[in-house]
């Protein structure tokens, strides 16, 4: 049986973008909260929270394959929303001949976090419990 943890988080977001998103997921009434993060963080971070405890390779690609269907869904759902082109076919196209071996996916993977550390975040909502 899987134990079960409490898992708090609080945000006082500063920027105004962030302000927005957190009123529009506080305000949507046809998902809750809960539903709404979940979906977001799972698509890209469940993969990453089991890959490493996993020894069964089939159960990490299945999950791994949902994962990437639920992160296709939310591209298509952001160009419909802003009225872009279809870009999502695009970024596949990119993203298999960017990973045509473990090397430059490997490459590829610490670029992105090398880019994320760039980054700066607004966390001053967290200052209270730093």
């Amino acid at each position: 049986m899987i134990k079960q943890i409490d898992f708090r988080w609080r945000y006082q977001p500063c920027k105004e973008t962030d302000v927005k998103l957190m009123r529009y997921i506080q305000s949507n009434r046809i998902k809750s909260k809960t539903e709404i993060m979940l979906v977001a963080v799972r698509s890209f971070w469940l993969i990453h929270a089991i890959i490493g405890d996993s020894q069964d390779k089939e159960n990490v690609q299945r999950l791994a394959r949902s994962c990437i269907q639920a992160l296709k869904k939310q591209a298509q759902e952001i160009e419909e929303l802003a009225g872009l082109p279809e870009l999502s076919s695009t970024l596949s196209t990119q993203y298999l001949v960017n990973s045509t071996s473990d090397n430059v996916r490997n490459q590829s993977l610490e670029e992105l976090r090398e880019a994320s550390d760039k980054h700066v975040y607004d966390d001053a909502g967290l200052s209270n419990f730093m």
